[in-house]
């Protein structure tokens, strides 16, 4: 028996110690404690008495003018709709279209808050400071070196911070949570088959984004996002969420349904051939794995051992070129990193501001090698180029408390469905920030779009037992 072996036995007594280290530390304990008063702390302060008043003001002015009972059941009320069509068509649509229905989404839920007395702005912990990350961003917009450059940019930055809040106030169903999921991996499925198409006819698409000198005969799908990267970074976030499809599915069609849709968008993944994705697509399955039983560490050890004996020649190089100065991709983010944190020495307060305009205005005078660049190939660096320190403080701290919030509701042991979407959510995020590090992941905004979109469904995943059925 496996649980009788010696390795198994000396890897589980490594996991009993550091969940008893863990478990004693006051660290760990107060980051899993959570915080009665916010809820009670928020409705108190000074904003949300002046949101309060203006919605109490709009209302009289809908019930006045009879607005209200013009869009009783009308469709411009279904959040969910909007939300949804946003949510699914993000990462095929253009940028411009998505737009429109992003700010559909967000009418929606204005007039359903400004139609109906019984509907309230969902809580959570997190929400205080998506308010805050959002509002630094528009302060940024005004203390910019190209104030012009930077209105486009920061204000769809703000618009769609804010979007999460509408993704966690649009679903008010656990079915709504499900077709959800299932929507979102079939447009997942629908891009990656695209990225097929390309590999298979190559001739018709440029072949870019790798150094052909290390890498012979290697072409990068991109699909219907512009750049590999991108595309992997979308499917970092999708693939952890079919994962938690196949788990809360209790029908096999479904659960043959979400694995496929899990195998033929990682095998899209994996023709990115985009080496950040790699290392935080490991890292959502070991954070997805390790949290739905622990016992999968011997699991991932072994399948880390044995992974370089299985994986393609063309992928193992990919790796293996991870920190290699000589490879131009690895060198050319190097330099950058290195004229960015130069320029940040004498920007570090504000920053210069959001946007490529205002960022190319400024790091030319910085640069290394002559190097010039869209941005700083690494999106907390970025952030603090945008918004200066504050916006980089106010960002960490949001995340620390998404974090916070989901486990807290994680080791609750509520019902399995939820304990499921929760880890997805970890996992999704985890690998999203990871790759982060390597690259500037807002840069395309229907990707940015999509990261508030899932830190919303996180927020709703947290809340997966209070919904109705």
């Amino acid at each position: 028996m496996v649980e009788s072996s010696l390795v198994y036995r000396f890897f589980s007594s490594i996991g009993r110690g550091i969940m008893h280290l863990l478990e004693g530390s006051g660290l760990v304990n107060m980051f899993l404690t959570e915080n009665v008063n916010d809820k009670r702390t928020v409705e108190g302060s000074i904003f949300y008495r002046i949101y309060f008043l203006i919605r109490i003001f709009i209302m009289r002015i809908f019930s006045a003018l009879r607005l209200n009972k013009l869009f009783a059941g009308s469709i411009y009320k279904k959040v969910i709709l909007w939300a949804s069509l946003t949510a699914v068509f993000a990462p095929i649509l253009p940028t411009s279209i998505i737009i429109l229905l992003s700010v559909a989404g967000m009418g929606s839920l204005m007039l359903s808050l400004a139609c109906d007395r019984r509907r309230r702005l969902k809580y959570s912990p997190v929400n205080r400071f998506i308010y805050i990350y959002a509002a630094v961003y528009l302060f940024s917009i005004f203390t910019s070196v190209d104030v012009k450059g930077s209105l486009y940019g920061g204000l769809l930055t703000v618009f769609f911070i804010l979007f999460a809040i509408v993704i966690e106030n649009a679903v008010e169903t656990k079915t709504q949570v499900k077709g959800l999921i299932f929507i979102l991996c079939a447009a997942g499925v629908v891009v990656s088959l695209y990225g097929f198409y390309q590999f298979m006819f190559q001739d018709k698409f440029g072949g870019v984004w790798v150094d052909t000198e290390m890498f012979e005969n290697i072409f990068r799908v991109y699909s219907t996002l512009e750049n590999p990267n991108v595309l992997g970074e979308y499917f970092l976030l999708v693939i952890p969420l079919a994962a938690a499809g196949f788990f809360i599915s209790k029908n096999m069609w479904l659960r043959l349904y979400y694995l496929g849709c899990a195998a033929v968008m990682s095998l899209c993944l994996i023709l990115t051939y985009s080496r950040g994705c790699y290392i935080g697509i490991i890292v959502a399955a070991g954070v997805f794995l390790v949290l739905l039983d622990r016992r999968f560490i011997l699991l991932g050890v072994v399948a880390l051992l044995f992974m370089p004996f299985v994986l393609p020649e063309s992928i193992i190089n990919r790796f293996m070129s991870i920190g290699n100065m000589e490879d131009s991709s690895t060198s050319y983010r190097v330099y950058i990193w290195m004229g960015t944190i130069n320029m940040l020495k004498d920007y570090w307060l504000c920053g210069v501001g959001p946007g490529q305009a205002a960022y190319n205005k400024v790091y030319p005078f910085y640069g290394y090698n002559e190097i010039s660049a869209p941005h700083s190939h690494n999106t907390f660096l970025q952030i603090m180029c945008d918004t200066g320190i504050v916006g980089l403080v106010v960002f960490i701290a949001l995340i620390y408390k998404y974090y916070k919030y989901l486990f807290c509701t994680y080791i609750k042991n509520r019902s399995f469905e939820e304990r499921i979407l929760v880890i997805s959510s970890m996992a999704s995020i985890s690998a999203f920030l990871v790759q982060s590090l390597f690259d500037y992941t807002f840069y395309n905004y229907r990707v940015m779009l999509l990261f508030w979109i899932f830190i919303g469904l996180g927020i709703v995943s947290a809340n997966y037992s209070n919904l109705k059925e």
